[in-house]
């Protein structure tokens, strides 16, 4: 049996303000139609690429996507899950500068807690949601940390991890708590991969912290294992990154090696010298024990990470 194709309308009064592309259809078969919120971010066109071997993407974002949403504003998200109904949301959107969301606390407030609560309230209960948040929920002592080690010390982890505590008001909600690298796809978007080698490639200086350690993924791992979880029958929180971890220094320079780089434009020094940054935690390495477990598998190492898509 063919699949349907049902064109969206819009009341005139929010036409204008909350649009999706004139060309989207909505196609109505057998397989689940997946929401990727806030998809102009880093994650958000590695995710669109996994996904599409689990169902049919969409992409909402405050100004470009298939659905222009603002997720601070209720009756947009309103008027988004009533036309959509998705099956499955990944809710990437989020203000995830650090130290914006220590002068912005308010702002931070709006989009990474309130916003996540508009969802959780809107979402039809028969849709399946997963909140990606940070490691900056963890508080400044020595990792690997597991899940119930919570503490965070700035405005963007306290307020990440509202967001959380929202999302999972829902039985069948996922949070990941995670970091990731790698090279950007989204127009005007830096990682911390496209910074280190735009400095190192430039010659430009740049100090890489010892004191600071982390494990991500690459956006790619990443973004299958998010999948291969929505997909899985497991609901709560889950630690998603590499295994081990490494100083950031030693991370830049394994890339610097990994893409033969020079480094002599850099130096080593410790990030508590930089007195204009806010708090962050310095060991942000990740107890990913209990996302082993539940999968059944055993998560990379950041050396292999770097090896595979350095």
């Amino acid at each position: 049996m063919r699949s349907q194709e049902i064109k969206l309308t819009w009341p005139c009064d929010l036409k204008s303000k909350f649009s999706t592309r004139s060309s989207l259809k909505l196609k109505t078969n057998c397989q689940p139609k997946i929401l990727i919120i806030g998809a102009t971010g880093l994650l958000g066109p590695y995710l669109a690429d996994a996904g599409a071997a689990h169902g049919n993407i969409y992409t909402a974002a405050k100004k470009s996507g298939d659905f222009v949403c603002d997720v601070t504003a209720r009756t947009e998200l309103e008027m988004l899950f009533s036309n959509l109904r998705p099956d499955w949301v990944i809710n990437a959107a989020a203000l995830t500068d650090v130290d914006k969301c220590e002068l912005k606390p308010e702002l931070a407030e709006s989009i990474n807690h309130i916003a996540v609560s508009n969802l959780v309230d809107i979402l039809p209960s028969s849709a399946k949601l997963l909140q990606i948040s940070t490691d900056q929920v963890y508080p400044d002592v020595v990792g690997p940390h597991k899940e119930e080690t919570v503490g965070p010390v700035n405005v963007y982890g306290r307020t990440k991890l509202a967001g959380e505590k929202a999302a999972l008001l829902r039985s069948n909600s996922l949070v990941i708590r995670t970091n990731f690298f790698g090279v950007s796809r989204s127009l005007g978007r830096e990682g911390i991969y496209d910074f280190l080698v735009g400095k190192l490639s430039n010659k430009d200086p740049v100090t890489l912290f010892e004191d600071i350690f982390f494990s991500p993924l690459h956006m790619k791992t990443l973004s299958d294992f998010i999948f291969h979880l929505m997909a899985a029958d497991v609901a709560g929180t889950f630690n998603i990154a590499s295994r081990e971890g490494m100083s950031k220094s030693d991370f830049a320079i394994a890339i610097a090696t990994k893409r033969k780089l020079d480094l002599s434009s850099s130096r080593l020094g410790v990030s508590s010298l930089v007195s204009s940054r806010a708090p962050r935690p310095r060991d942000l390495r990740l107890d990913v024990s209990r996302v082993e477990k539940n999968l059944g598998i055993e998560m990379p190492t950041l050396s292999e990470e770097i090896n595979s898509n350095g």
